[in-house]
């Protein structure tokens, strides 16, 4: 215990006291209004709990930001309620409250946020720690940016084109933590695409490397990963566009990961795919939102998109994952990101593992509206996701035989509903106020709501 404290006192007072150019502080004090129950010390987190913990921003964050020529050096190291502690009290406040105890319990599954990176008009290089995603929906089966973070290399280039337009190329590896499974685990992809004001099309592969490290046949840029026909090796494809028609943003994708042919036997994998479909319409221009923001959410890495940003906009998108999308026979080779936490009051070092793509994951369909409003000084969201998952989800058994109806939902069928909102709103170029929650039906009704205020601090 002494040696956590001690460490985030080496980390926080030189923050404080040094005073150099390039540091930056934001407060962010909040309370949580939840009704979800406190779990008990062998409970076993997953996916929606990381969630729900990372939907309140931490009280205090602060780090280094250094800028020159084309190149940005940022690091962010915040302080946050432990994770354990958060689960199994009553989670109230941001405030790194303990267990039992009036002593803080603050995180120590720290730096979430740090990179350097450099951007022109032709490329975009980033190497580090944030979140990454891909299109313009909510959601990908390629890349989303529902989890925390993804430990990186990025590539962007473009060039113009002999007609109006511009031709791109993606290059980017992910790696995963290496202790979990006593092995690496690499997503390497590419992808090709042109964009004008009214047409984005790309093509791309996902190859994720799974118990050996990647070698130069994995990581040359202009291969076809699946003609290497390689063991350790799961491959991907990604087809996606987007096309405008006046304010109204047509767009969707489309992941292969397997297909059977009719010449392969029954012990062959199954045809295995994801899809969405999506239409964006602006209802009213405006500008885009340019106050106070969470940190995370600032530095992500979005994908170029042709859609309107600002204003009024009115969104809906349907997804549909097969049944064995995403999984594999062994625990590694599935298309999954696991984080690897240490806790002071759970069983020692949980694993809670998502999706590098679609959050909901194998034989689900999702129907998703939102509405979006932003200007200068404030944002607002709203949306409901109307959810149906079938009885097949990544933990099931994939080996033969397979079931001949592959495209899903598997009965017995579990349907919900989810309820989500958020809002920022900017009182002072350095100060904000935010607000954000969910309502969740499924078996009982849940809920939790975050309000607060962010008060951020440059020294320049």
């Amino acid at each position: 215990m002494k040696k956590r404290y001690l460490l985030l006192s080496m980390l926080i007072i030189p923050l404080v006291y040094l005073g150099s150019t390039g540091l930056y502080f934001i407060l962010s004090p909040s309370l949580n209004l939840n009704n979800y129950p406190l779990e008990p010390g062998n409970y076993r987190p997953v996916q929606r709990d990381l969630n729900r913990y990372f939907s309140s921003p931490p009280l205090f964050s602060g780090g280094l930001v250094l800028e020159f020529n084309r190149w940005t050096a940022f690091v962010n190291m915040d302080l946050r309620q432990e994770f354990s502690a958060f689960l199994m009290r009553k989670n109230f406040t941001n405030i790194p409250l303990s267990v039992g105890s009036f002593l803080p319990a603050v995180d120590m599954n720290f730096p979430r946020l740090g990179y350097i990176e450099r951007i022109d008009e032709n490329s975009h290089l980033s190497i580090g720690r944030r979140k990454l995603s891909f299109g313009p929906s909510t959601y990908s089966f390629a890349l989303s940016d529902t989890l925390p973070y993804f430990d990186h290399f990025w590539l962007r280039l473009s060039a113009d084109g002999r007609r109006e337009g511009k031709y791109f190329y993606n290059f980017f590896a992910i790696s995963a933590d290496r202790t979990i499974y006593g092995a690496p685990k690499t997503l390497i992809g590419h992808r090709f695409g042109f964009m004008n004001d009214y047409l984005k099309i790309s093509f791309g592969e996902q190859n994720l490397i799974y118990g050996v490290y990647p070698d130069l046949q994995d990581l040359g840029p202009f291969l076809i990963y699946h003609h290497t026909y390689q063991d350790r090796s799961n491959v991907t494809a990604t087809l996606a566009g987007e096309f405008r028609i006046r304010e109204s943003v047509l767009y969707g994708e489309f992941t292969l990961d397997d297909f059977r042919l009719k010449s392969e036997g029954p012990f062959s994998n199954p045809t295995a795919f994801g899809w969405l479909a999506g239409v964006s319409y602006q209802i009213k221009s405006g500008d885009v939102y340019s106050g106070p923001n969470f940190a995370v959410e600032e530095h992500s890495i979005k994908d170029d998109t042709i859609e309107n940003g600002g204003g009024l906009n009115l969104r809906y998108e349907h997804y549909h994952s097969t049944t064995y999308l995403y999984n594999r026979g062994e625990e590694i080779g599935k298309f999954t990101y696991p984080y690897r936490f240490n806790v002071m009051w759970l069983d020692s070092w949980p694993i809670v593992t998502g999706f590098f793509g679609f959050p909901y994951g194998p034989d689900s369909t999702v129907d998703l509206l939102a509405l979006e409003y932003q200007n200068a000084d404030s944002f607002l969201s709203l949306s409901a996701e109307f959810i149906r998952r079938g009885a097949i989800d990544i933990d099931s058994p994939y080996s033969p035989p397979f079931d001949q109806n592959w495209y899903g939902l598997k009965e017995p069928i579990t349907r919900s509903l989810l309820l989500s909102m958020k809002a920022l709103f900017k009182v002072r170029t350095d100060t904000g106020l935010f607000v954000s929650g969910t309502l969740f039906f499924e078996d009982r009704v849940k809920f939790y709501m975050n309000l607060g205020f962010m008060k951020t601090l440059q020294l320049f």
